[in-house]
C-alpha cells in the first residue's frame, strides 16, 4: 500500500478539478462559449496575470499606445515645406477630395494567429468633376507591406487600391492633379 500513496497524491488534483468541472459544467460551458464568441468577433481575451492571451494579435509587441489618426507625419518632408505647400492649396480642393476605405474580414487569408482583412481604399469627392482632374494616385502603405508604394491610375474605380492586411496603420496618398505641379497629400488611418 505504501507504493500506492504517491500515485493517489498525484491523482487528487485532477480528480478534484474534474469533479468541479462536472458539478459546474453549465457555467464552464457558458464561459468557454463567451470566450469563443469574443475571439471569433476579433476581440482579444486575457486571463489575468497568467499570460493566457487569445484573439487578435500582432507579430510585433507594441512599444506604446496605438497611434491615433494624424499622429505620424504625412511624409518625411521638413515642416516648412509642408506649410509652404499648404499655403498655396485651394481650400475648396482640399475639402473636396478625400480618402475613404472599407475593410472586410477574410478568414481564408489568415496565417497562424494573424487575422487578415480585405482592405479597399479609394478617393471620394463632393464634386465628381474634381476626380476627373486626377491623373494618378500614389498610395504609401505601412513599410511592412510587400511593395508599400503603389500607383493607381483607374478613374472608373475612383483610383481604388485593393490589398489585405492584419493590422491598423496610417496610409498616405499623393493625388496627382492635371492642373497642379505638386500633388495633393492626403492621409487616412486604416482601421477595422
Amino acid at each position: 500500500m505504501k507504493d500506492w500513496i504517491p500515485f493517489f497524491q498525484t491523482l487528487i488534483w485532477p480528480v478534484f478539478v474534474g469533479l468541479l468541472v462536472l458539478t459546474f459544467r453549465r457555467r464552464v460551458r457558458r464561459f468557454f462559449d463567451a470566450v469563443n464568441s469574443r475571439v471569433e468577433r476579433g476581440d482579444s481575451f486575457e486571463a489575468g496575470t497568467s499570460g493566457i492571451r487569445l484573439g487578435a494579435s500582432s507579430p510585433h509587441e507594441s512599444s506604446g499606445k496605438e497611434p491615433e489618426p494624424g499622429a505620424q507625419p504625412v511624409l518625411d518632408a521638413p515642416p516648412s515645406t509642408i506649410a509652404a505647400q499648404t499655403r498655396h492649396e485651394p481650400v475648396e480642393l482640399a475639402a473636396s477630395i478625400h480618402l475613404a476605405h472599407t475593410a472586410r474580414r477574410e478568414k481564408s487569408l489568415d496565417r497562424g494567429a494573424y487575422r487578415y482583412y480585405s482592405i479597399r481604399v479609394f478617393l471620394e469627392s463632393d464634386n465628381e468633376n474634381d476626380l476627373d482632374r486626377v491623373n494618378k494616385v500614389v498610395y504609401h502603405l505601412h513599410p511592412t507591406f510587400y511593395e508599400p508604394d503603389r500607383t493607381v491610375v483607374d478613374r472608373e474605380t475612383n483610383f481604388e487600391l485593393r490589398t489585405a492586411g492584419w493590422g491598423m496603420f496610417n496610409l498616405t496618398a499623393e493625388v496627382h492633379l492635371a492642373d497642379r505641379v505638386e500633388p495633393l497629400r492626403l492621409e487616412r488611418y486604416i482601421n477595422f
